[in-house]
């Protein structure tokens, strides 16, 4: 087992992978046909909201992912049994630190427009203003108060942007994270974005690493930029832009992305584009509520060893021709962190969804979730899939409950929550460019 990393500040969100499991029976395919139980050593008695599992285990694919909240040392665990019934164990040892310490006196810095500190850390530094730079440094932003937009130059790195005192929410304009065309090839790392009411998109811009988006709302603002969006201009900024300083080769696909806990919903009038929508290796998509846009709940254009667990997507989309879900990718390539490797044209590998809610009664499209090509004339390669343990909710347009092409894909588990039958399955839509091998196949156990 992996962790894609061993130490860091509370809240620490780490993805666990054990896809390099083997196994002595011959002939398995240890992506799905092992059972993988994950036991995060972090029992606090927490559930899932929507799914009601427990947040300290995770059962099934081989990939997981846990934010451990508080400091101390964890103990993580990955059983695995094939099936004659072979059990095996791996473990790692995960070290949180307090924020308190590392962002001791005037490393963390109170912003209240009031000037109310009340709440705020002994020894922090103060301002009514947001600050110019959030490298190396907690911002804490008054509970029950308004701000303007969090802008994070690309340099950003370990820095936390969290609350304090009582009462609602902050409510911040927007949080833009390495927007714009970079000056150099040192790129947005570990960033924290926690409990705050945004009223214009989460939008971080090209390459970026270890970023934690936890707990904040974006909900029924009326605004058309209601979405979080991940790797935005990517494609622009390290292949188009005619004025590009840095080179092609220094950008790296967006990594280490988790996105946990986040309430994303367009309102009636202003819908936003889609709720979430990116290109990621090693995403989180985690206990989000995510519904109501022009298109799509969430679009994942590419995705590499990542995992969408015990969310709830509505789909709700103005024209009733999209999804809830919607997972395609680049093509036929091998993924590469580096850019100028792998370009925007790799398949997606080594996805996990399980234990979600898609849809709802007011869904006004007819596919639920699509695992798919985007059209027939797209070679958009996907594979290695696990669909386990979802929960449909059929609106009154709904055909079909799930749509997958690819190859190595499984799907097990998965019922209308509208009739607890099985969810309804569909094979091979929008595969028509697709070769011959990229066309199956499906497994159903």
């Amino acid at each position: 087992m992996q962790a894609t990393r061993t130490s860091g500040t509370a809240p620490l969100a780490v993805l666990f992978d054990a896809t390099g499991t083997t196994s002595s029976l011959s002939g398995t395919d240890t992506f799905r046909q092992i059972s993988y139980s994950f036991d995060f050593g972090d029992n606090r008695g927490e559930s899932w909201a929507f799914s009601g599992q427990p947040k300290n285990i995770q059962v099934g694919g081989p990939l997981a992912a846990h934010v451990f909240d508080l400091p101390g040392t964890y103990t993580v665990r990955v059983t695995t049994t094939d099936a004659a019934g072979t059990r095996s164990q791996a473990s790692v040892t995960i070290t949180v630190h307090n924020p308190d310490s590392v962002y001791a006196g005037t490393q963390t810095l109170c912003v209240s427009p009031s000037a109310n500190y009340t709440g705020c850390p002994a020894g922090a530094a103060q301002s009514t203003s947001l600050p110019s730079s959030y490298s190396g440094r907690r911002v804490l932003l008054r509970r029950g108060e308004s701000f303007g937009s969090i802008n994070m130059g690309h340099a950003t790195s370990n820095a936390i942007v969290a609350t304090y005192g009582s009462g609602a929410k902050p409510r911040v304009t927007s949080v833009r994270i390495g927007e714009g065309r970079p000056s150099s090839a040192i790129f947005p790392d570990d960033v924290t974005v926690m409990d705050l009411n945004v009223s214009n998109g989460i939008v971080q811009g090209s390459s970026a690493s270890r970023l934690l988006l936890y707990r904040n709302d974006l909900a029924d603002s009326g605004s058309t930029d209601n979405q979080i969006t991940v790797g935005s201009a990517l494609e622009y900024w390290a292949g188009s832009d005619p004025y590009r300083t840095v080179a092609t080769n220094q950008f790296f696909n967006p990594r280490e992305i988790f996105v946990v806990e986040n309430r994303v919903i367009g309102s009636s009038t202003n819908l936003p584009h889609m709720n979430f929508q990116g290109s990621v290796s090693r995403l989180a998509l985690l206990g989000n509520e995510m519904g109501t846009a022009n298109q799509h709940t969430a679009r994942l254009y590419r995705l590499h060893k990542s995992v969408i667990a015990h969310n709830a997507l509505r789909g709700r989309s103005s024209d009733g021709i999209r999804h809830a879900l919607k997972l395609h990718s680049g093509g036929l390539s091998a993924y590469a962190d580096n850019y100028a490797s792998s370009g925007s044209s790799w398949a997606t590998r080594y996805v996990v969804i399980a234990n979600n809610i898609f849809g709802d009664a007011a869904d006004n499209n007819q596919w639920t979730v699509a695992v798919t090509p985007q059209n027939g004339q797209s070679v958009e390669g996907i594979e290695d899939v696990i669909v386990e343990n979802n929960r449909y909710v059929r609106g009154s347009r709904t055909v079909t409950d799930l749509n997958i092409t690819g190859r190595r894909i499984a799907y097990r588990g998965n019922i209308s929550a509208t009739s607890s039958s099985a969810a309804s399955v569909s094979t091979g839509a929008h595969g028509g460019a697709l070769p011959a091998d990229w066309q199956g196949p499906y497994y159903s156990q």
